[in-house]
């Protein structure tokens, strides 16, 4: 194949891929929207206090705010679940998100930060909350997980929010009071 003919094929995939990519996540967030307008029942806890939800029980370790730039912050969420009916826990999809007191979401970060692995080398190597670690989860044993999101700096009043489409139609909500 020629150059030209390559550059061609290349700008065509871009220009179907790009509004296929959109048009994605667009519906995702409707779906999500539609979910979200629908469901009614929130569990909301301090952290550090465990709860009954979707098969397990969970428990909000600890959050802490690291440093990213400055005006952002990096959050580290700890949380453990420790199963009561795996066959609940393991059918849905765990969703973890943070929101301030302003109502701003922050979905977590898809590569653990560096400042994360230097500050705190274990939470780095826990699993995030899904499926892969609720697998382990069918054992018995508690499961720790991590989750690290980047917010602004003056984000205050955090909750860690936790959804399980597949197993609940409820929302966990943890509400960190050290901001």
């Amino acid at each position: 194949m020629s150059e030209k003919f390559t550059f061609w094929i290349c700008l065509l995939a871009l220009v179907v891929a790009l509004p296929l990519a959109f048009a994605v996540r667009a519906w995702e967030n409707l779906r999500e929207g539609h979910w979200l307008a629908t469901h009614k029942e929130e569990i909301v806890v301090e952290g550090g206090v465990g709860q009954a939800f979707a098969g397990g029980q969970w428990k909000l370790l600890d959050m802490r705010r690291l440093p990213h730039t400055d005006d952002a912050r990096v959050v580290l969420a700890e949380l453990e679940v420790s199963p009561t009916d795996p066959a609940v826990l393991s059918q849905g999809a765990c969703r973890v998100r943070l929101i301030d007191g302003k109502g701003r979401r922050f979905e977590p970060v898809t590569l653990t930060e560096p400042v994360v692995r230097e500050m705190y080398p274990e939470a780095a190597e826990r699993p995030r909350c899904g499926i892969t670690a609720l697998a382990g989860a069918q054992n018995g044993a508690a499961v720790r997980m991590a989750e690290s999101f980047i917010v602004p700096s003056e984000a205050r009043d955090l909750s860690l929010r936790i959804e399980f489409p597949g197993a609940s139609d409820e929302t966990l909500i943890f509400k960190w009071t050290r901001s």
